[in-house]
């Protein structure tokens, strides 16, 4: 009797260890499916505002660290120069497609880490920015009507 019931609790533990994998699995798959439409948006933002190949490489590292990245860790990661990245970040924090928090450093001093805008806030900054662009040209084709 005994014998059966440490089978039965063995049986129980290796269920218990099989269904929590494949729930892990699951939300792996899942989170794996949003960073995969999250991505495929920052390509068609990028696309539409005429990103550059480094900043379409920051927002994607962004999009794949929820705790955002410091300038130095976006360096490392991309394999860019500093000011290649710091010029980058400037504009991208000017399209609103990403923020910054300051932060104090180990060493006690300012730094900045940069976070990627939630998908629904990224299509509103590319919207502002789209519709400023149009209102741009259509006061030039007025000014050259004019002439």
């Amino acid at each position: 009797m005994q014998i059966i019931l440490h089978t039965y609790a063995f049986i129980n533990i290796r269920m218990h260890i099989k269904l929590r994998k494949s729930f892990i699995y699951m939300e792996k798959v899942n989170a794996m499916r949003m960073k995969g439409r999250e991505l495929s948006l920052i390509a068609e933002i990028s696309d539409i505002l005429d990103i550059s190949t480094t900043g379409r490489k920051i927002l994607n590292l962004l999009v794949r660290t929820k705790k955002g990245l410091s300038v130095p860790e976006i360096i490392a990661r991309t394999k860019r120069s500093e000011r290649s990245i710091r010029t980058h970040l400037k504009a991208l924090t000017e399209l609103k497609l990403i923020r910054k928090d300051m932060m104090i450093t180990r060493e006690g001093r300012l730094a900045y880490r940069y976070f990627v805008l939630r998908a629904s806030d990224l299509v509103k900054s590319v919207r502002k920015e789209t519709l400023g662009r149009l209102r741009k040209l259509e006061a030039r084709m007025r000014g050259i009507r004019g002439r």
